[in-house]
C-alpha cells in the first residue's frame, strides 16, 4: 500500500530557481570597511599604549639591539641627581652639563672600546664648544618648565629640575654642534670669544667630524635620562624636528 501511496502522489514538477543573495550596497560594504579599519587602528593603539607602560614600569628590554654591553653606564639605570641650587642658576646648570660630559666619557671606553686617547678628545671638545656660553636657551628650558608645572600643581622634584636642566643641555649641545658646523663652513674666525674650533692645528677638518658626534650625544643623553618616560619619543620627534628645520 505504501507503493500505491507513493505513485498516487502528484510530482512536484522543477524546483523554482534559487533567488542570488542580495549583495551588500556600496554604502554599507563602506561602513562595513571603515568599521574595520577602525578595529585594527584601536588595536595598533592599544599595542602601543601598552609598549609605553611596559617601558614606564621598567618591565622587559626596551631596546633589545643596544642592550649592551652590560658596561654601559647608560644601561645602569636611572643616576642619583645632585642638589640644584636654584639660587645659582648659572653654576648649577654647568654644573648639569659637568655631569652629562663625565657621564659621556665614561661610557666611551667600556662601552665602545674608545681608546684613552679619543676619549680625552672628545671630553676637550666638549668643554671646548658646548659648556659656557651665555646659556639662554637651555635656562630657559629650567625657568618655563618650572612655571608651567607649578601652574599646573604637578611636582617640582629636584629630580624634575635636574631632567628640566638635561634637556636644557640638550638644546644647548644641538645648538653647539650646528655652530662648530657653521663657522667651518662660513670660513668664521671666532666663536663666543675664542678661536673656532676648526682653526685649532690639531683640529682642521675633523671639526666636521666633532660636530656630527655632538649631534649624536643629544640622543644619547635624551635616552639615558628620558627613555623610562612616556614621552621619551616627543622629545626624540622634537630635536629631530628641530635639527631639520634648522639645517
Amino acid at each position: 500500500w505504501l507503493k500505491d501511496l507513493r505513485e498516487a502522489r502528484p510530482s512536484p514538477g522543477p524546483r523554482a530557481p534559487r533567488r542570488p543573495r542580495a549583495m551588500a550596497s556600496p554604502a554599507k560594504r563602506a561602513r562595513t570597511e571603515t568599521g574595520d579599519a577602525l578595529q585594527d587602528r584601536i588595536k595598533e593603539l592599544e599595542a602601543e599604549r601598552d609598549m609605553w607602560r611596559a617601558k614606564a614600569e621598567g618591565s622587559g628590554v626596551a631596546f633589545p639591539a643596544t642592550h649592551w654591553p652590560a658596561a654601559k653606564p647608560s644601561l645602569a639605570g636611572q643616576p642619583s641627581y645632585p642638589q640644584y641650587d636654584r639660587s645659582k642658576p648659572a653654576e648649577s646648570f654647568l654644573a648639569v652639563c659637568d655631569m652629562l660630559i663625565d657621564e659621556v666619557c665614561a661610557e666611551l671606553g667600556p662601552g665602545y672600546e674608545m681608546p684613552e686617547a679619543e676619549v680625552a678628545w672628545a671630553r676637550r671638545m666638549l668643554n671646548y664648544n658646548v659648556r659656557g656660553g651665555k646659556m639662554n636657551r637651555g635656562l630657559m628650558v629650567i625657568e618655563s618648565g618650572v612655571h608651567i608645572l607649578e601652574a599646573k600643581k604637578m611636582s617640582t622634584s629636584n629630580d624634575t629640575i635636574v631632567r628640566l636642566a638635561i634637556l636644557g643641555w640638550c638644546i644647548e649641545w644641538l645648538q653647539g654642534w650646528l655652530l662648530v658646523a657653521d663657522d667651518f663652513m662660513d670660513d668664521s674666525k671666532t666663536r663666543r670669544g675664542q678661536k673656532c674650533w676648526y682653526l685649532h692645528d690639531d683640529v682642521q677638518k675633523i671639526a666636521i667630524n666633532d660636530a656630527f658626534f655632538t649631534e649624536m650625544l643629544v640622543y644619547k643623553v635624551l635616552k639615558r635620562h628620558f627613555s623610562h618616560l612616556p614621552y621619551y619619543a616627543q622629545l626624540v620627534d622634537l630635536m629631530m624636528e628641530t635639527t631639520f628645520q634648522t639645517e
